[in-house]
């Protein structure tokens, strides 16, 4: 009888322990590993204080003038007097003065209004002397990171989307094309702010003027998404 106790005593043990393994099994498999998580703070769209130029005017008829010797249909580089760069523009030429511009204006980056340009074609016409009178908007993106894991900043994709029109852009990632600082990772509770972009329709899937209002964020199975603030 002693004898049978003692079996049944130990077997209820045994079986108890098993359960209470199966439980802690159970428990493990439920368990989920870390993802990255990297919330939207901000994504803007306006008018900084430099950007890339979309109107030209004569900066003072009574100091400068249209220039002469130019050519009809040359694209001319128009040198800077401040910090911008990059930009030229098709000419329209009435005996050799300029009396407006065609259609083909590479707006560069980094003008301000009021800045003086020079248009030069290349050759030897006298200069005709520019000022910007308007710039485009940029956008700039600013996330943190929300989890627990560090995150890539090459992993981080955005797109932009216009919900008036429907149109999708091209995903990108805006911590390569658009930030110039340090950092290659974003660590836990960090958050980060790319330089001030103008949209791109190769890179982004919009026109440089164009008013995309919303913004979505992806990390392998993790995403987010933000209103754009346009002011």
């Amino acid at each position: 009888m002693v004898v049978g106790t003692v079996f049944i005593m130990v077997f209820g043990m045994a079986t108890l322990t098993m359960v209470e393994s199966i439980d802690e099994s159970v428990k493990n498999s439920e368990f989920e590993l870390s993802e990255p998580e990297v919330t939207i703070l901000s994504v803007t769209d306006k008018q900084e204080s430099t950007g890339p130029i979309a109107g030209l005017s004569f900066s003072s008829p009574t100091t400068n003038s249209a220039g002469t010797g130019y050519t009809t249909g040359d694209q001319c580089e128009l040198v800077s007097s401040g910090t911008g760069s990059g930009a030229s523009v098709n000419i329209i030429v009435t005996a050799g003065e300029i009396v407006g511009f065609g259609f083909n204006l590479v707006p560069g980056n980094g003008y301000s209004i009021g800045e003086i340009v020079t248009i030069n074609c290349g050759s030897s016409p006298n200069s005709g002397d520019y000022s910007v009178s308007s710039i485009e908007d940029q956008n700039t993106v600013t996330v943190i990171n929300t989890g627990s894991e560090t995150v890539d900043l090459s992993h981080i994709f955005m797109t932009l989307s216009d919900t008036g029109t429907k149109a999708q852009g091209t995903p990108f990632t805006p911590f390569v094309n658009h930030y110039s600082g340090s950092n290659l990772y974003l660590f836990p509770g960090e958050q980060l702010t790319t330089d001030a972009f103008p949209l791109d329709s190769t890179t982004h899937g919009f026109e440089i003027d164009a008013d995309p209002d919303r913004a979505f964020l992806a990390i392998y199975d993790y995403n987010d998404a933000k209103n754009v603030t346009v002011t």
